[in-house]
Parts: C-alpha cells; structure tokens; sequence
C-alpha cells in the first residue's frame, strides 16, 4: 500500500495538469506566497499543513480521502459544496475589500442572467454534475468577469477586437481609473472565459434543457 506521502503528490500534480496550471497559478490560487512550495509539495521536499490541505481540496472541490489516497472518490457532494460556499466567501471578501468594485457586484447579476439553472442553489444540482460545478467553482477564481464580457462582445463583433474594449468599460460603467487599468485577456484568460462559458451553458433537447455532466478539465483521466 502506498502512503499518503506517496500519493498526495501525484494528485496535485494530476490537479495542475487537468486545469493547464503553471506553478505560479497553482500559488495565487492556493493563496500560497511562493510557488517554490508547490514545486516542494509534488517533489515530496515537504508536505502541506492541514490548512493548505484543507485550501487545496477547498479550492479544487475535491475530497481530502482522495487527495491522501485514502479513497477513489474524487468528489462529494459536501466537497463540492464547500467549495461553492468558498467562492461566496471570496468575493464577499472582495466587496469589503473594494467596496466599489464593479467586478464583485456584477457576478451575481450575470449568473442570474445568464445561467439561473447554476446561480440558485436549489436548482445547480438537477443541471450540472459534480465535475462540472467544480470546474465552474475553479474557473471563476481564475477568470475575470469582465474577461467574459470581453469574450462575449468580441464574438458578437464577428472576431475583430475593434471596439470591444470600449464595450466593455461602458458596461462596467469603469470610472477613467479603472478604464486606463483594465486590460482585454490574455489568451489563456480568454479561453478558460470560453470554457467558463461552455460548462455554464445547457444544451436543449425537444425544447428542454438537458443536464451538463461532462468536464473539460477532467481530473479523473490526468490522475495517477
């Protein structure tokens, strides 16, 4: 039998390797302060306190059993749920941080605009599998909403970038600061804003939604 020392760091790295993480994204979105402990924790140099243990299961939606070895079972419910719950948590923490933070206040108004299957709690579960939601729980860490907006006008615009930034600051009414800072998304950003948008939306069938079981960051098939 193989000892959880053995295995947490194969399951890290299979978490990294599902998501296209770098060290340093593995870092920020673990609130880790350098991602010189990320390389130690898969390379067995060291092993994480039970709160970055806990951080780490927190923000993947995984359960701590698997991440230990001591279960197969990737995901639960409760795992899941934590997870959800955190992402509310930060950006409440958000909004009293930058209580004037556009970013913050319009995530709720686009969930429940645009996905109200996955924004109310009660209905999130009939619609979306638990993969699913945690990939969703993922990306909204890693993706700006206003990088969704900016995805959603460059399409309407038949793919020319010309003018989208300016639909986008008009949007988020972004005072003249905010406008001379905000940046269109990188690559990278731009496709986990696709992505986002793709594990988000239902597909119908005979007029009726269907549920969304399958995940574009499948950590099953990367793991060990």
């Amino acid at each position: 039998m193989k000892k959880y020392t053995d295995i947490f760091p194969l399951r890290l790295k299979a978490l990294q390797q599902a998501y296209g993480l770098s060290l340093s994204e593995t870092a920020a979105l673990l609130n880790v302060n350098a991602r010189s402990m990320i390389f130690d924790w898969e390379n067995k140099k060291k092993f994480p306190s039970v709160e970055n243990l806990n951080m780490i299961a927190t923000v993947f939606g995984v359960t701590t059993d698997w991440l230990l070895g001591r279960s197969e079972t990737i995901y639960s419910n409760e795992s899941i749920e934590w997870s959800e719950e955190a992402i509310d948590e930060h950006l409440h923490s958000l909004a009293t941080l930058f209580p004037n933070s556009l970013q913050v206040s319009y995530w709720h108004f686009y969930l429940c605009d645009h996905y109200p299957e996955y924004a109310f709690e009660e209905r999130r579960s009939l619609y979306y599998s638990l993969p699913v939601r945690a990939n969703i729980a993922v990306l909204m860490r890693e993706v700006r909403l206003t990088s969704l907006y900016w995805s959603m006008y460059y399409a309407e615009n038949g793919f020319k970038k010309r003018g989208v930034n300016a639909r986008v600051k008009a949007f988020f009414h972004m005072s003249k600061e905010e406008a001379e800072k905000f940046k269109p998304p990188s690559r990278k950003e731009l496709e986990r804003a696709d992505n986002l948008i793709r594990l988000l939306m239902l597909s119908k069938i005979n007029g009726k939604k269907v549920a969304n079981k399958g995940p574009i960051y499948d950590v099953e098939a990367a793991c060990c």
